[in-house]
């Protein structure tokens, strides 16, 4: 089963900014790891992720290309990693203006993953 999202230059580079935090999440991960098929198991997991950045930063993806369920859901899990990060970031920030910028960029993922449920529905 494969579905097509449409999104936005933003929302493509919300995506591309997630699957990179993933990525350095596995890379943490597989460092501290002494299991081969383990770290084996993260490199082969970040060429996926690579490959589908570069297929939702294409020019012709909206048109002609979709996505498997399997990376709908790393989508998914990479803005969730994304959206742990930016409250790390916005429970460390004292000031106010920075906090609103956090609430809002997070009500933007929040937004983003709620579109991307629903064509994981279909």
């Amino acid at each position: 089963m494969s579905s097509y999202l449409c999104l936005t230059d933003y929302e493509k580079n919300l995506i591309d900014s997630a699957l990179l935090i993933l990525m350095q999440k596995n890379i943490q991960y597989s460092n501290q790891s002494t299991e081969d098929f383990i770290q084996q198991h993260y490199q082969n997991f970040n060429l996926t992720l690579f490959e589908l950045c570069a297929k939702i930063k294409s020019p012709d993806f909206d048109k002609n290309m979709s996505l498997s369920s399997k990376e709908i859901k790393s989508i998914k899990k990479g803005l969730t990693s994304l959206y742990s990060l930016i409250s790390q970031k916005a429970v460390k920030k004292k000031e106010v203006n920075q906090k609103d910028d956090y609430k809002s960029y997070k009500l933007q993922i929040i937004e983003l993953e709620k579109k991307i449920g629903v064509i994981e529905m279909a």
